[in-house]
This record gives C-alpha cells, sequence and structure tokens, in this order.
C-alpha cells in the first residue's frame, strides 16, 4: 500500500494559521512595506510554526537570515582552476563555515552580464554577505554593493585602501612581506638586487617596491621591471636582465610564478642559482617547492585568509562595524637563496 506523503505547507496555510489574507503573506514574502508590523510578526511566528519552506524567502523571514555567503569572484573562471591562491582561500572559507549553517555560494562575475546577474539575486535578499577574493578586479560593482547595505568582505586590499570603514577586508602585509625578503637577501650577502614585479596598477605592487626600498636603500637597482603574473612574463623580464650587461646578484619577484620564469631564464644563460644569484619569491605558491632549485618565498596565509574573512561576515551580519585584519607574512628558506 503506498505511504502518503506529508502535506506541504502552502501559503494558504501559513495565512490561515496568521489569521491574515493569502495576498498580505505574499507580500510579506516579496518585501512589501506595506504591511503593518503587526501582521508581518504574525506572518513571521506562522512560517516558524508550521515550518513553511516553499522557498529561500520564508526560511529568511524565520530565521532572519538567508544562511548563505556569496564567495565572489571578478576574474575569470580559468583563474580558479589553475591558481592555487583562490583555491587555498576558498578551503578558508569552506572550513570556517564547516560547523555553522551558513553555506558558501560562488558566484564567477567576470562579465558584466555576470555581475548584473550576481546583483540582482543580491539585492533580492539571496545571500546574507558577499566574500570578495578578487577585490581589486571591480568595474563599479562595489559600489552598487554598498548602495544596497549588503555586509562585504575583501580578501584582498584596494588601491588607497579604498572602502575602509565601509567594508571589511582581510590581506596580508605587502610592504613588511617584501621588507622581510629584501632582510634575507641581504643576510645571504647579496648587495645588488634586481626586482621584477607584478603589474604596476595592481595594489599589491606597489607596496612590495616600497618594502624593498624601505630595506635595500641604493642596493635595490635602479631600474623596476612591471610584468604579468605569470611564469611566460618572469622568463621575459629574466632574460632581458641576464642580458642587459647589468650586474646584479639576486632577484627580488612580485611572485613566485614570476619567480620560476626567472629561474628557467638564468639557468639557459648559464647564471647559477644560488652560487651567482640568488632568488626570492613570494606567495609559497605550491610551485615554490617543485622547482629547480626550490624557491625560496614570503608565504602568505591564504587559507586562515579565508577563514578570517568568514568570521569578519559573521560579526557584519550580526549588525558589527565593518574593520581590516593585517596577516603577517614570513619567509620560507629553500634552496635558490
Amino acid at each position: 500500500m503506498a505511504v502518503a506523503r506529508p502535506k506541504k505547507v502552502t501559503i494558504r496555510d501559513v495565512a490561515a494559521h496568521a489569521g491574515v489574507s493569502h495576498m498580505t503573506v505574499s507580500r510579506v514574502l516579496n518585501g512589501a512595506t506595506t504591511v503593518t508590523a503587526e501582521r508581518e510578526q504574525a506572518v513571521r511566528r506562522a512560517i516558524a510554526e508550521t515550518g513553511f519552506t516553499a522557498s529561500a524567502s520564508a526560511r529568511q523571514l524565520a530565521t532572519g537570515t538567508a544562511e548563505a555567503y556569496a564567495v565572489v569572484l571578478t576574474e575569470p573562471i580559468d583563474e580558479l582552476l589553475t591558481d592555487p591562491t583562490y583555491a587555498s582561500v576558498l578551503k578558508g572559507i569552506t572550513d570556517g563555515l564547516a560547523a555553522t549553517s551558513v553555506a558558501p555560494v560562488l558566484f564567477t562575475m567576470a562579465t558584466s552580464q555576470e555581475r548584473a546577474k550576481g546583483l540582482r539575486m543580491f539585492k533580492r535578499g539571496t545571500i546574507d554577505a558577499v566574500i570578495h577574493i578578487s577585490p581589486y578586479v571591480d568595474d563599479g560593482m562595489l559600489d552598487e554593493l554598498q548602495a544596497a547595505h549588503i555586509p562585504v568582505v575583501l580578501c584582498g586590499q584596494l588601491d588607497g585602501r579604498r572602502y575602509e570603514g565601509i567594508f571589511s577586508s582581510v590581506y596580508s602585509d605587502d610592504v613588511l612581506g617584501s621588507s622581510l625578503a629584501a632582510e634575507h637577501l641581504l643576510a645571504r650577502g647579496a648587495t645588488r638586487i634586481a626586482a621584477i614585479m607584478g603589474p604596476a596598477d595592481n595594489p599589491a605592487t606597489p607596496d612590495r617596491v616600497e618594502g624593498l626600498r624601505r630595506v635595500l636603500a641604493d642596493r635595490l637597482l635602479p631600474h623596476v621591471s612591471f610584468v604579468d603574473w605569470d611564469t611566460p612574463a618572469g622568463y621575459s623580464a629574466g632574460v632581458e636582465l641576464a642580458t642587459s650587461g647589468v650586474s646584479f646578484d639576486a632577484v627580488a619577484c612580485g611572485n613566485d610564478r614570476i619567480a620560476v620564469g626567472v629561474l628557467q631564464a638564468l639557468r639557459e644563460h648559464k647564471v647559477r642559482v644560488p652560487e651567482d644569484v640568488l632568488v626570492i619569491g613570494f606567495d609559497d605558491h605550491p610551485v615554490a617547492a617543485r622547482s629547480t632549485p626550490q624557491l625560496t618565498t614570503v608565504h602568505q596565509h591564504f587559507r586562515q585568509q579565508g577563514e578570517i574573512a568568514v568570521s569578519l561576515a559573521a560579526e557584519m551580519v550580526a549588525g558589527g562595524p565593518p574593520r581590516t585584519v593585517l596577516l603577517t607574512p614570513e619567509v620560507i628558506k629553500r634552496e635558490s637563496t
């Protein structure tokens, strides 16, 4: 004999329980402002007492939250698959949410169409907060989130520290990290240090150059190269440096992928690392431990960044003020120095 399934609670059931019309329940679910506070409270109680869970909106009314954080990536989806930085931050976010009832929802918003779709969903109240893991690629989206009063956590810094006091943020102290790299090179005997950094318009780059200059002064060669964050760009810059006739005994790189390209270029031009030239990277990307020689680098705490982002989001959802957390990097010594 077939077992009858429990009857699904409908909007009309909620209306009868609350003593209001089904249109009033519908208005409450759609966020209308024409419903009196007394009737809205009656609908909320009825939703909780009847177990009405037909939609995310109803659950949000019953609990006061959507129990979902949007994790936003404004880079192409390929970056998520090829750059372990994002994977580490995402791991931290999922770890931070593991013991909670909140679910992370990934939004790739690299195009204007993707951003428009995501923003429409956010403004409907389908998420409680946004954790933005690539905030330096924005195109006006952050201004829209601010206008919509959506709690936002930035995993990374923005040029000029924009949005401080408006959004929470968590990022690595790039000035300190680069200073530590410079101090390590000096301790290893370097006196003529070349710098091959990331793109000049990336917010992290000026801080990393500043960290080098603070420590090295005139021991930093005057010409700093600015290239893309990838191995082919590092290789090209390394070839240019190796064939320039400039005397150098160390290279500080903007990230590990650049550094791996530099190692390849130096090897092809018969420059021994570390015997002739020291090379240091930045990030502690997995490729650093697999390179030949293994790459000394500056470790960034990406997983911790994700975990802290979750805590900051929870604070803002609960009504707390935005705040900034600065993470302390550290030098990981390997064979290239």
